[in-house]
């Protein structure tokens, strides 16, 4: 015999097995949602409690399913509706981070978030089984204020066609195997990362907002000019910006904030000093000396004893911002325009 978890009673009313009482067997008749003869409850001490037919017959699991999907969805919807909760879904939606734009200028993108949208809030109307253009639909979800409507599809072993899911309609295909994966829908939530639910036609419109609240945990370059011509490179969050700048506003003459989007740290800050240098401000580096060369030393951009020059005058290896304490120090237009182009072509 087919052991199920659901039934209807006398009145229609859909009954869960688990939530039956001994004394509401009693008072109650079960009928089978798919086949309508009668059902018995099964609630032993020993097997999962279940409702299983009365007389011994054929009865098409598949047809329970499906029909228990529409009837619980239903139900459910109708049920928010009138108690004015959500019906949600979970879906991906590009969000944009605003907070930090007043006063840096910058947005972060952060894209594929799980964002959640109440249906009931856009679709105050459903059907079962209704017809709309040539399809029959499982569920429709439609408004008494939008154009718009929704598919809902209850799939067991047949699924949408190609030509429903190519339609345009906005479809929700929701799996059903057992009567375990009702359970989305028993607890109002359809989310894209269940695998058994699937989203067809679905498109969100960009959010901007500030999401972060000020804990960004996006890392932006801080480049900085201090008074003796000193360009540093930081990589840093937005939040630690304004400490930086208060702690050192009386030494700063520019900074710049730029995203880290992989653009090589180190092209990044010879670009920093080239266009300082050609924007007239008070910058000494080594890169832009005259007296410079490549040195082949390997290591990170923010290790204080990184030494990519050569000085050809000194004969020594140093740090870039050597220059800032050195007398020799020569500007070079040459230089400039080198490591511009470069970058340019890069």
């Amino acid at each position: 015999m087919i052991k199920y978890k659901f039934a209807k009673n006398q009145n229609k009313e859909l009954i869960k097995i688990n939530d039956l009482t001994i004394e509401n067997k009693k008072k109650n008749t079960f009928y089978c949602i798919s086949c309508g003869n009668e059902l018995i409850a099964r609630l032993g001490k020993v097997k999962t409690h279940h409702f299983a037919h009365k007389n011994k017959l054929n009865c098409s699991g598949e047809t329970y399913l499906h029909l228990l999907g529409k009837e619980v969805f239903y139900d459910k919807y109708v049920s928010c509706l009138k108690m004015k909760k959500p019906f949600n879904i979970e879906i991906f939606q590009n969000k944009t981070c605003n907070y930090y734009e007043q006063d840096y200028g910058h947005k972060c993108s952060l894209d594929n978030c799980l964002s959640k949208f109440d249906l009931t809030q856009f679709f105050d109307k459903i059907t079962l089984e209704k017809r709309e253009d040539s399809f029959i639909v499982d569920i429709l979800l439609s408004s008494s204020s939008i154009k718009e409507k929704i598919f809902v599809e209850i799939a067991v072993t047949h699924f949408s066609t190609e030509k429903k899911l190519n339609s345009g309609y906005k479809i929700i295909e929701i799996a059903i195997e057992h009567d375990d994966d009702l359970k989305p829908i028993f607890n109002a939530l359809l989310s894209v990362s269940n695998s058994k639910i699937k989203f067809k036609n679905f498109k969100t419109k960009d959010a901007l907002k500030p999401i972060c609240n000020g804990n960004c945990r996006v890392l932006y370059n801080f480049i900085t000019l201090n008074k003796d011509g000193r360009c540093l490179l930081e990589n840093i969050y937005l939040r630690e910006i304004n400490s930086i700048i208060q702690a050192d506003g009386d030494s700063l003459i520019d900074y710049k904030i730029e995203k880290n989007n992989n653009y090589d740290p180190p092209k990044r800050f010879r670009k920093a000093i080239a266009t300082y240098a050609t924007e007239n401000f008070n910058i000494k580096n080594c890169f832009i000396c005259r007296y410079h060369a490549n040195n082949k030393y390997k290591g990170s951009l923010y290790e204080s004893e990184y030494k990519p020059i050569f000085c050809k005058f000194l004969k020594i290896t140093c740090n870039s911002n050597h220059a800032v304490k050195c007398d020799y120090f020569r500007k070079e237009k040459e230089y400039i325009k080198n490591i511009l182009e470069e970058i340019r072509r890069y």
